[in-house]
């Protein structure tokens, strides 16, 4: 089995070789460079598995690396972890928006520490490279569930967008967003749609009735490219919700090749609780928010008691708020998957777009491309 390669761009000789001496003893392949830009032509000729990277460098800083590898496909999931002497909020927070994976501060970060950071990137870094399936097995769905026990941070905003994103990246997949934001979802608020064409309408047949002939009967096209099914925009009643028939729905879905998207709002409802267990991904929606930090421990938890296995399981950071956190990962249990920075409009995002990235990550089209 080869050895994980990684590149270190650093300028400094002392601690570019320091650090190549510390991850050849961990078994790591190392690749080196004294600048920026050649950095970016060593990282597309020899493709590493994770990226160490200086901020301060005298031709283009590492924020312009991470930048222009972020802009190329092949470096979308590759982890790019910041090595700086800068410790100020604004270093950091520039740092994730771009598409770091993690900022370590120079002089203040243990080796051990450092090694266990690398290693927490690489696993994360498995689920986008899964193995391939054996041929007699094809896969033609997908599924994505996003939730957060703490209300308020964007769930339903990050998939809608998410959903909009996705009919933009593939022509391959039909993606239909389905708002199981009980009781009341925001994308029947939103589109101003009421009636008994909703979800709930749906799940409350009998799973033999759950067809894709019934399915599109449900299903409301948009503007933008993707087909959603609203959850009711007034207080319903949901005790006839079949579990049996959410998850015909999924496998019908899966069968005929749909990626569907699934807005799950804060999921406390039972009948909601084995849906992410059932789904390719699940998208845990996090902000600043104190109590929010807090409550992804607790959801964390609560998705591997129920089988949910930690690489399907995508931590999203959105700054909501505009809180401007000294440091997302402060809090949390991990560092993020995703940062979307807060702005007045998703289509106002940086680019590259972190729901592309979030796509890259999620999209079925885009990791068979990664592993041909």
């Amino acid at each position: 089995m080869p050895k994980v390669r990684i590149l270190v761009i650093e300028d400094d000789d002392d601690a570019r070789m320091m650090y190549g001496i510390m991850l050849r003893s961990w078994g790591y392949d190392v690749l080196e460079a004294t600048t920026g830009g050649e950095g970016i032509k060593i990282a597309r000729r020899y493709k590493p598995d994770l990226i160490l990277l200086d901020v301060m460098m005298p031709d283009m800083d590492g924020y312009q690396v991470c930048n222009e590898l972020r802009e190329d496909p092949e470096f979308q999931t590759v982890p790019i972890l910041f090595l700086s002497a800068l410790d100020a909020m604004d270093d950091r927070i520039k740092g994730y928006t771009i598409g770091g994976d993690d900022f370590m501060t120079k002089g203040q970060i243990d080796y051990k520490e450092m090694g266990a950071r690398i290693k927490a990137a690489l696993q994360r870094t498995q689920r986008l490279r899964p193995q391939a399936a054996p041929p007699t097995v094809k896969k033609t769905g997908s599924s994505l569930a996003l939730l957060s026990l703490r209300g308020g941070v964007g769930v339903s905003t990050v998939a809608v967008h998410l959903a909009r994103q996705a009919a933009t990246q593939n022509d391959r997949l039909p993606i239909l967003l389905i708002d199981m934001a009980f009781p009341v979802g925001s994308v029947g608020l939103w589109t101003g749609i009421s009636g008994t064409r909703h979800i709930v309408e749906l799940l409350s047949r009998p799973p033999a009735e759950i067809t894709l002939q019934t399915i599109n009967n449900f299903s409301l096209q948009n503007v933008h490219g993707f087909s959603f099914i609203p959850a009711p925009a007034t207080l319903t009643d949901l005790s006839s919700i079949r579990v049996e028939s959410v998850e015909r729905l999924l496998h019908v879905l899966h069968t005929e090749g749909y990626y569907a998207i699934l807005d799950l709002g804060r999921a406390t409802l039972p009948l909601l609780w084995n849906v992410p267990a059932r789904c390719d991904w699940t998208g845990v929606v996090t902000s600043a928010d104190r109590t929010a930090k807090a409550l992804t421990h607790v959801t964390l938890q609560a998705l591997t008691a129920q089988s949910v296995h930690q690489q399907a399981i995508i931590l999203i950071f959105n700054d909501a708020q505009g809180a401007k956190p000294s440091d997302t990962s402060i809090g949390l249990p991990r560092s993020p998957d995703v940062f979307i920075p807060h702005t007045r409009s998703f289509q106002e995002l940086p680019e590259p777009s972190p729901l592309a990235r979030l796509w890259s990550i999620v999209s079925p089209e885009e990791t068979a491309a990664s592993t041909a």
